[in-house]
């Protein structure tokens, strides 16, 4: 097994982790938190979002600026006593964001990830394709972009893969019933939820940490 496949989990677990819909429709519309909150309409903001995103989780390991002061307002209204610990996380996130980037440009990695993500794209477009115009089915699409994986990446580790989705589902879970609680404007569900999100914040991290100690080696 190649070095970098055993750090599968951890990338699976980063770029798999979803910004709640509650927390990016305050980047979406590039409205100030702080308005959003003082104005009952985190909500309303909420909603929108919902309907504009449609389950879709946006996917982001740098937690930018807006959606890190969303948060922090967020707890600062609702869980006060948490924001150095919000602070802290987001600080060690990018930390460990900056240093990864830094590993993988020495190791010439960023390039061969573009290289790569090209390749997929430009095979699942080709594949869609055909697959539109009745040439393939699109179980044979499927099949072919499986091919594509394993030999770009290798077989999956069973248990690897079911570790990934029982952490997947927790986060999902988690997610859910932030954008429950946002939407229902109900202070005690917002209280409740906010630490299992900074839990997920610090969950990630210590994954993002592992990895980077193993680009090291």
């Amino acid at each position: 097994m190649k070095l970098w496949q055993k750090s599968v989990l951890a990338t699976a677990l980063v770029t798999g982790l979803a910004i709640p819909a509650g927390v990016h429709a305050a980047d979406t519309q590039a409205r100030p938190a702080a308005k959003l909150i003082q104005a009952g309409q985190v909500g309303a903001q909420h909603e929108y979002q919902g309907e504009h995103q449609k389950g879709k989780w946006h996917r982001g390991m740098h937690l930018n600026a807006h959606r890190q002061m969303y948060l922090t307002l967020l707890a600062e209204k609702y869980t006060p006593d948490s924001v150095d610990e919000w602070k802290a996380a987001f600080a060690e996130r990018e930390r460990l964001m900056t240093e990864l980037k830094a590993v993988r440009e020495q190791n010439g990695q960023d390039e061969q990830k573009q290289k790569l993500r090209e390749e997929w794209k430009a095979l699942s477009e080709k594949l869609h394709e055909q697959v539109k115009n009745g040439e393939i089915t699109r179980e044979q699409m499927k099949q072919q972009l499986k091919e594509w994986r394993v030999k770009n990446f290798g077989e999956r580790n069973p248990k690897d893969a079911e570790a990934m989705r029982a952490v997947m589902e927790q986060f999902k879970q988690t997610h859910e019933a932030f954008d429950a609680a946002i939407q229902s404007g109900d202070a005690e569900k917002i209280k409740d939820v906010l630490p299992k999100l900074l839990d997920e914040v610090k969950t990630v991290n210590q994954h993002l940490a592992k990895k980077l100690e193993q680009k090291k080696n």
